[in-house]
């Protein structure tokens, strides 16, 4: 072969390199992933739509501060979704308790608290929600105490109901979906244990017991069983609760005559799941939008 046949191949080649370094979609981000914390906050800013951006706090990050969230305006929700959904889930024997103990548990739903442009992109909050899937935004309830250590820990109760749509074998739910709720969970529990209030998954194992069925109504106990500086151990299982209930129930606000149904005591309540995980408090945290404050 000629040296100018070889000498115009390594051109093409160098070239065709060139082209494909310049035209990678990921390669703005990863340098700037690279670059640090500060400057991966960059990419967390590009992600937020373009109403939600805001001044920068004085430290310089592109997000609000936690002064600055308490002052956003909580959205509401339509007074139907609040009436029917609450006379469902007040039935719940375990809700009862817990309402019951409001000092020492305090309920919230914080997936309403979430911008609405910005829960639209969320996980659990956005895509997963509406009919035929998570028919309402779960329901959280927090106990919080302090470990030996003096750092805090917690414990959440979390119901939701699971639709029809979010199946993987016809008829039984995704087990992928299981995990993700954990995950949405333990992530709320370990919040209080870290003073940026942001935690975020290292590691997440998950034993599946028994199949999960669509239709019914879910209860997850979590609780932190460790907290070592920066890091955060948690433990809960995930039960269903025997009555079915299709999601016309739940937008016409059914009453449940036998309340047995709803109760984990029942005979035909199955735990469905276990899981474990360790949470991490990134050192970048002042660069993330929290959206688990407590």
């Amino acid at each position: 072969m000629s040296n100018v046949s070889q000498t115009g191949r390594r051109l093409f080649r160098s070239r065709n390199a060139l082209a494909l370094k310049s035209y990678s979609p990921w390669g703005s981000i990863a340098r700037l992933h690279q670059q640090g914390p500060s400057r991966s906050a960059v990419v967390h800013d590009r992600a937020i739509p373009q109403d939600q951006r805001h001044v920068p706090t004085p430290k310089g990050s592109p997000f609000l501060s936690h002064a600055q969230q308490q002052k956003t305006p909580t959205p509401q929700r339509p007074q139907h979704e609040s009436t029917t959904i609450d006379t469902l889930v007040s039935q719940i024997p375990i809700v009862q308790t817990l309402r019951n103990t409001h000092k020492a548990y305090k309920e919230t739903r914080p997936h309403l608290v979430i911008p609405p442009t910005i829960r639209q992109h969320h996980l659990v909050g956005g895509s997963l929600a509406g009919p035929g899937k998570l028919a309402f935004q779960p329901y959280m309830w927090t106990s919080t105490s302090k470990t030996e250590t003096q750092q805090r820990a917690s414990s959440v109760v979390s119901v939701f109901h699971i639709g029809q749509d979010l199946c993987g074998h016809p008829g039984f739910v995704h087990g992928g979906l299981l995990s993700v709720l954990f995950d949405e969970v333990f992530a709320r529990c370990v919040s209080v244990a870290f003073p940026s209030g942001l935690g975020m998954t290292a590691n997440l194992n998950v034993d599946f017991r028994k199949p999960a069925l669509p239709d019914r109504m879910y209860v997850l106990r979590t609780e932190t069983v460790k907290v070592e500086g920066r890091k955060a151990w948690v433990e809960g299982k995930m039960t269903y609760l025997p009555l079915s209930l299709p999601s016309s129930s739940i937008d016409s606000g059914s009453i449940v005559h036998d309340t047995d149904l709803l109760s984990e005591e029942n005979e035909g309540a199955v735990m469905v799941a276990e899981a474990k995980a360790l949470f991490i408090e990134p050192k970048f945290a002042d660069s993330m939008v929290s959206i688990y404050k407590n």
